[in-house]
C-alpha cells in the first residue's frame, strides 16, 4: 500500500504537467493568449530547457504585446544558451513585431554571420527563419552555408523549394538543376515541378536557356541534354528534340535506340512526319543495326496511322505505301515477326484500295503460318470476318468470329469476337439475339467493347418496340451494314427511304448522325460537321447528342486543325454530359489541348 502511494505521488506532477500542456495548446490554437500565457510560463519555469515551451511562451507574450517580458525571456535564455544563434533571430523577430525594422534586420544578419560550417546548424537556423515567415533570410542562410561548406550544390533542394514558394521560378530552376547533379534519381520529382511552370512562356524560356548553358558548361554530363529532350517533347517540339537525340546517339556511338523511342513517342502524339524522320535515321544505320527491322516495321505502321488523318491522300500515295509493305516483306520475309506488317497491308487493300480479295489472301496466309502466335492468328480471323461482311458473305464472317470466340473464351479477343457476332446479328435483323449478347458484353473487361455494347444495346432497346412491323428498324440496320461495306450511295438511299416512308420517326436523329458518319468516311469533313451540328441543334437532349459532340470535337481536333473549337466541344461534353461514355476520353483530350501533362 505504501509502495502504491509513493508511485502515485511520483507521477502526479507529470500528469498535471500534461494536463497543463493540453489546456495551454487549446487556448493557444484558439488565440486565447491571456489564458495560455500563465500556463506556458508555468511549464517553462518548470522546464526552462524545453524549446517548445519557450517558443510558445514567447509567441504568447508577443501576441499580447508584452514586449518587455518577451525581451527578458530572450535574454534569460541567452545566458543559458550562449552559443545559440536562433536566440538572436528571436530578438530580431521581437524587434520586427514592434516595427523596429532596422534593428530586426541587424539581428537577423548578426545571426547569419555567426553561422558555423555545419549542415545541421545551417538547416536549423534556416528553419527558424521559415517558422517566423522570413523566407529571404532563410535563403540567405542557405547561401551563406554554401560558402562556409565550400559546396556549390549544398542545400540545392531547400533553395529550390524556398524560391518556388516565393514564386521566383527562374531561381527555382537553377537550384533544382543543381539538385539533380547530386540526386539524379530524383529526376521525376524535378520534372513534375518543371511541368507546373511550362504553361508560362517566361519560365519556359528560362528553363530552356539554363539547360543550353549547362550543356555548354558541362558537356560531359548527360543529364542536361536528356532533360532538354524531355522539355522539347513536353512542348511538342519534336524537331528540336530529334536534333538533341541524334547528337547524343552519335556522341555515344549508340544503335539508334534513343531515336527509335522518340519516334515512337512522336507517332503516339500523332506527329507523323517527325516520327517518320526518326525511323529513317535509324534505318539509315544499316541492316546490321539491331533497331533496323523494328524501325522498318514501325515506320510502315506510322504511315498507315497517318493515312487515317490524311484528308488529301492520292492514289499514287496509296501505291507507294503498298510498295513499302511489299518491299519490307520481300526483304525480311513473311514470318511471325512481320505478321503486323502483313495485317497492315491487308487493311490498306480493304479500306483504302478496295481490293478485298488481296486483303483476304494475305490474312489467310497469316492464319496458315505454322509459327505465328495464336493471338496473331485470332486477330487475322477477326479482320477476315470483317472483310467477308464487306463481301456480303455473312456465313463465312460468323464462322471466323465463332472460331475466335471458342478459342479465347476468357480473353478480350473472345469478347471482341462475340461483339462482332452480335453486331452481325443486328445487321441481319436478329435484334433480340443481338441484344441478349450485347447485355452480357456490357460487363466486358475492355472499356471499348463495353461502351460499344452499351451503345448498340440501348439503340436496339429504344427502337425495338416502336414499330410492330420492324420495317424501319430493318431498313436502318441495312443502312448500317452498307456503311460498313463502304457502300455510301446505297446507304444514303436507304436512309432517305426511311425518312420518306416514316416521316417524324424516332430514328430521325440516328439518320442525321449516320449521314455524318458517311460523309466522314468519304472525307467530306465539312459536310460531316454540318450533319452532326444538326443533331446537336435538333436533338440536344437525345441519346446521340454526346456522340455528335465527341465526333465533332475529334473532327476539329485531328482533321480540320481547329484546336480551340475542338477544346470547346470537349469541354461541352465534360460540363453538360457527365454521364457520357465519352467523358473520360473527352477529359483527357481537353487536358491535352489545355497543355496539361497526360500519363
Amino acid at each position: 500500500m505504501v509502495l502504491f502511494c509513493s508511485t502515485f505521488f511520483l507521477y502526479t506532477p507529470v500528469i498535471a504537467q500534461q494536463q497543463d500542456l493540453k489546456l495551454a495548446q487549446q487556448f493557444f490554437n484558439k488565440g486565447e493568449y491571456e489564458k495560455a500565457t500563465p500556463l506556458y510560463k508555468k511549464l517553462f519555469d518548470a522546464s526552462p530547457t524545453n524549446s517548445y515551451y519557450y517558443k510558445n511562451y514567447l509567441k504568447c507574450l508577443v501576441a499580447l504585446k508584452d514586449f518587455e517580458s518577451a525581451t527578458k525571456l530572450i535574454k534569460k535564455q541567452k545566458k543559458k544558451r550562449k552559443n545559440d544563434p536562433t536566440l538572436i533571430i528571436d530578438m530580431g523577430y521581437l524587434y520586427k513585431q514592434q516595427d523596429k525594422i532596422e534593428q530586426a534586420n541587424s539581428e537577423f544578419e548578426k545571426a547569419i554571420n555567426q553561422l558555423e560550417p555545419k549542415s545541421n546548424s545551417i538547416r536549423n537556423m534556416a528553419s527558424s527563419f521559415k517558422q517566423l515567415e522570413e523566407p529571404d533570410y532563410a535563403i540567405a542562410c542557405y547561401l551563406k552555408g554554401k560558402e562556409l561548406l565550400k559546396d556549390p550544390t549544398a542545400f540545392a533542394y531547400d533553395l529550390a523549394t524556398s524560391h518556388k514558394n516565393k514564386g521566383e521560378y527562374d531561381k527555382m530552376i537553377t537550384h533544382y538543376l543543381d539538385y539533380l547533379t547530386i540526386q539524379p534519381d530524383k529526376e521525376q520529382i524535378v520534372k513534375n515541378e518543371f511541368q507546373k511552370i511550362l504553361p508560362f512562356e517566361k519560365y519556359k524560356d528560362a528553363l530552356e536557356s539554363q539547360l543550353y548553358r549547362r550543356i555548354q558548361n558541362q558537356p560531359e554530363e548527360l543529364l542536361f541534354p536528356e532533360l532538354l529532350i524531355w522539355f522539347f517533347i513536353q512542348d511538342k517540339n519534336y524537331e528540336d528534340a530529334f536534333i538533341q537525340v541524334k547528337a547524343l546517339d552519335r556522341r555515344l556511338n549508340e544503335d539508334g535506340q534513343r531515336v527509335f523511342e522518340l519516334a515512337q513517342s512522336a507517332a503516339i502524339d500523332n506527329q507523323f512526319e517527325a516520327a517518320i524522320t526518326g525511323y529513317k535515321y535509324v534505318i539509315e544505320k544499316g541492316n546490321t543495326s539491331p533497331m533496323y527491322e523494328p524501325a522498318r516495321i514501325a515506320m510502315i505502321g506510322t504511315k498507315m496511322k497517318k493515312l487515317q488523318y490524311d484528308t488529301n491522300y492520292t492514289e499514287l500515295e496509296l501505291q507507294e505505301l503498298e510498295a513499302d509493305h511489299l518491299t519490307l516483306l520481300e526483304e525480311i520475309g513473311r514470318n511471325p515477326s512481320t505478321t503486323a506488317t502483313m495485317t497492315s497491308l491487308s487493311k490498306l487493300y480493304a479500306f483504302y484500295m478496295y481490293d478485298l480479295d488481296k486483303a483476304i489472301e494475305i490474312l489467310e496466309e497469316v492464319i496458315a503460318m505454322p509459327a505465328a502466335s495464336r493471338q496473331d492468328k485470332a486477330r487475322a480471323k477477326l479482320s477476315l470476318g470483317d472483310f467477308y461482311i464487306m463481301k456480303d458473305d455473312v456465313w463465312e464472317a460468323t464462322l471466323y468470329y465463332s472460331q475466335v470466340d471458342k478459342d479465347f473464351q476468357d480473353d478480350i479477343l473472345g469478347e471482341d469476337a462475340r461483339f462482332r457476332n452480335a453486331k452481325l446479328s443486328y445487321y441481319t435483323g436478329d435484334f433480340e439475339w443481338s441484344q441478349a449478347q450485347l447485355n452480357i458484353l456490357k460487363a466486358s473487361t475492355s472499356e471499348l467493347i463495353s461502351n460499344d455494347a452499351i451503345e448498340l444495346s440501348v439503340f436496339i432497346m429504344d427502337n425495338l418496340g416502336l414499330d410492330t412491323s420492324l420495317v424501319a428498324m430493318n431498313m436502318f440496320a441495312k443502312a448500317d451494314l452498307l456503311i460498313f461495306q463502304n457502300n455510301a450511295d446505297k446507304a444514303y438511299t436507304v436512309l432517305d427511304s426511311i425518312e420518306n416512308m416514316f416521316p417524324g420517326h424516332a430514328l430521325a436523329d440516328d439518320i442525321l448522325y449516320r449521314r455524318g458518319q458517311i460523309e466522314f468516311k468519304k472525307r467530306n469533313y465539312e459536310k460531316a460537321a454540318e450533319h452532326w451540328e444538326e443533331v446537336l441543334g435538333k436533338f440536344a437532349t437525345d441519346i446521340l447528342a454526346d456522340n455528335a459532340l465527341f465526333y465533332l470535337a475529334d473532327l476539329y481536333d485531328n482533321y480540320l486543325d481547329q484546336k480551340p473549337k475542338a477544346k470547346e466541344y470537349y469541354q461541352n461534353i465534360i460540363v453538360n454530359y457527365p454521364g457520357s461514355l465519352f467523358i473520360i476520353e473527352a477529359r483527357k483530350r481537353f487536358r491535352k489541348l489545355r497543355g496539361d501533362t497526360i500519363n
